[in-house]
């Protein structure tokens, strides 16, 4: 069932922290009235991601989580993940990215979320995200 595997992106400063996380489950859900949305893909896809407990902390793809507040305060941005929603959205792509080097945004024409959202059918920004204890694992949900 978690033989998936999705790239989350965190953004600070221009900067866009990659995160290669294998072991997932994907599941698609497709909009019956995409018109309703303006035009804008109206498909979400939700992620299921599993964690392992470490001294209190929880650990994905060997980076320990931190709510987004927190990781905009961190010292260690690369060494962290976090799923943010709003404004300061991260973003997640179905497959792995190559490479571990931060994405600058200014690269980009439009913007690295932009360009990959216009180009690609696999760009999803964080709708929402939710914690599970007993069953130890992240559900976002992608648009």
């Amino acid at each position: 069932m978690f033989e998936d595997v999705v790239t989350v992106f965190n953004r600070r400063e221009g900067l866009w922290y990659p995160t290669v996380v294998k072991g997932v489950h994907v599941e698609h859900a497709e909009a019956a009235e995409p018109a309703a949305y303006g035009g804008r893909r109206a498909d979400s896809v939700t992620v299921l991601i599993p964690y392992i407990q470490q001294e209190g902390a929880a650990v994905i793809a060997g980076k320990t989580y931190l709510p987004p507040r927190s990781w905009e305060r961190t010292d260690d941005p690369a060494g962290r993940i976090t799923f943010a929603p709003g404004e300061r959205f991260s973003f997640f792509l179905l497959g792995e990215w190559e490479g571990e080097t931060p994405v600058k945004d200014e690269d980009w024409p439009g913007g690295f979320f932009g360009k990959m959202d216009r180009e690609r059918d696999d760009v999803y920004a964080v709708a929402s995200a939710r914690r599970f204890r007993a069953l130890p694992h992240f559900e976002i949900v992608g648009r």
